[in-house]
C-alpha cells in the first residue's frame, strides 16, 4: 500500500493518511466545493479529502469559482491569495483577505512555501506540495452541496421565505438560478454570490441577530468593477437582487438594518 504523502503511514484518504486528512479537517465545506479548473499544473493544493489541486506557477485561490483555484467558502475571500514560483521559489502572497492567510499556524503577508506546509485561508486549510500530483475524484455522498458535475453546479440551497415559499437556489460558474414553483429567475454571478454569502451566514450561526454580513464583508467576498467598492455598491447590488427577487414574489429574502448590514430573512434547509 502506497504511503501518505506527508508520512509514512498507508494512505487512507486520496493521498493522505486519516490522521493528516483530519488534521486539516474543516466544518461547513464539501469536497466539491474545492476545486481547481487544471488538470495538471506543476505544484499541487490537497485538501482534507486527499485530492491534490493543480496550480500554475502563478495561481489566484479564492471565493469566486472564475479564479484558477476555487475555494466556496464563506470565510474565504473572492480573490484571497494568489500562489506563485518566484526565482525559483514557491510563495504565497495574501490579498489584504478579510480572515487572513496563515502557512503553518502563523498568518503571513507574502511568504516562502515548500512541500507539507499547511496553508490556511480564512476556516479552510490545505496543504502545500511543490510538485503535480496525479488527479483522483474526490468522494461523493448524500449531503453533499454539489452533485458529480462540478463544472456545472458548485452549491445549492433551499430557503423557506417568510411568506412560506419554498426557493431552490442554484449555482453555476457563470452564476445561478433561483426556482420557485414553475417560475425561475437567472442570477449573475455577483448576484448569486451575495445570496450564497447571506446562506451560508445564516446557517453558520443559530441567533438569528449574528447573521447580518456588513456590507464592507459583502464588497470583499465579491468580485466588484470598481476596486473600492463601497456601501453604495453593495446597496445597489442589494437592490437589484431585490427587484428580481420580487418578479417571483420572493421580495422579502433579504433583510436590511441600518449601520449593521444584510440577513437571510428565509430559514435555509
Amino acid at each position: 500500500m502506497a504511503a501518505c504523502l506527508l508520512c509514512s503511514s498507508p494512505r487512507s484518504i486520496g493521498v493522505l493518511c486519516t490522521a493528516h486528512g483530519v488534521a486539516i479537517a474543516s466544518p461547513g465545506i464539501t469536497s466539491e466545493q474545492i476545486f481547481s479548473r487544471h488538470q495538471s499544473g506543476t505544484a499541487s493544493l490537497v485538501d482534507a479529502w486527499g485530492v491534490a489541486h493543480a496550480l500554475s506557477e502563478s495561481a489566484k485561490i479564492g471565493r469566486d469559482p472564475r479564479v484558477e483555484m476555487a475555494v466556496l467558502h464563506a470565510s474565504v475571500s473572492s480573490e484571497h491569495a494568489t500562489i506563485e514560483k518566484r526565482d525559483g521559489t514557491w510563495r504565497i502572497i495574501d490579498h489584504q483577505s478579510r480572515n487572513g492567510t496563515e502557512v503553518d499556524g502563523t498568518r503571513v503577508s507574502d511568504h516562502p512555501l515548500s512541500g507539507g506546509n499547511t496553508i490556511r485561508l480564512g476556516d479552510v486549510k490545505l496543504y502545500f506540495w511543490p510538485d503535480s500530483l496525479p488527479k483522483i475524484e474526490p468522494p461523493r455522498g448524500s449531503g453533499r452541496t454539489a452533485p458529480t458535475r462540478r463544472d456545472e453546479l458548485v452549491f445549492s440551497a433551499k430557503v423557506t421565505t417568510p411568506k412560506g415559499h419554498l426557493l431552490d437556489l442554484r449555482q453555476r460558474v457563470d452564476g445561478g438560478v433561483l426556482r420557485i414553483n414553475e417560475a425561475s429567475i437567472e442570477l449573475a454571478a455577483m448576484e448569486f454570490g451575495l445570496l450564497q454569502l447571506l446562506v451560508e451566514r445564516r446557517r453558520a450561526v443559530s441567533d438569528t441577530e449574528l447573521a447580518y454580513v456588513a456590507w464592507h464583508e459583502i464588497a470583499d467576498a465579491l468580485s466588484f468593477r470598481s476596486v473600492q467598492a463601497d456601501s453604495e455598491n453593495v446597496r445597489e447590488l442589494v437592490h437589484r437582487v431585490r427587484r428580481k427577487l420580487a418578479s417571483v414574489s420572493a421580495d422579502d429574502l433579504i433583510e436590511s438594518k441600518r449601520g449593521v448590514g444584510y440577513r437571510l430573512a428565509g430559514e435555509p434547509g
